[in-house]
């Protein structure tokens, strides 16, 4: 959120999801940072994987590279509809401030991206679908 989005809040972890690479190699790599920089072991958060299966199969297209210049890594920030629909799905209090940012930049065709992946997701979480629903129709928005 900070890094592509604007987010002026500070943050305590940086959220990952994992596609591809060796995860336990990412995990020991993550464990020396945080030892070199007094950091929790939590700082790299791998939790949004349990939200990820309301991502739709297109959601590659989306993604925002963020360029660290970085050997043997390579970072990518979500799209924004990607963005807020894990926000919706998750809605801790820092994910409402996340979304007051989120929603506002969220042009005509990124607000029909954000549909598709709440019908998406309601074909195997019809809870996190209804979720989205209610959530969109409170800020305003028909959907039919």
């Amino acid at each position: 959120m900070i890094l592509r989005f604007g987010a002026d809040r500070a943050t305590r972890d940086i959220d990952v999801i994992v596609i591809g690479g060796d995860l336990s190699e990412l995990r020991r790599a993550a464990r020396a940072v945080a030892d070199a920089n007094n950091l929790p072991d939590t700082w790299l958060n791998d939790a949004a994987k349990g939200f990820s299966d309301i991502l739709p199969p297109d959601f590659g297209h989306r993604l925002a590279s963020l360029d660290f210049s970085l050997r043997h890594l390579r970072l990518y920030a979500l799209g924004r509809p990607e963005q807020a629909a894990m926000k919706i799905i998750a809605l801790r209090e820092q994910d409402m401030e996340d979304l007051e940012l989120l929603l506002p930049q969220l042009s005509d065709k990124e607000k029909t991206v954000l549909v598709g992946i709440m019908r998406h997701g309601g074909r195997f979480r019809p809870d996190w679908a209804q979720k989205m629903q209610y959530f969109l129709e409170e800020q305003g928005w028909r959907i039919d």
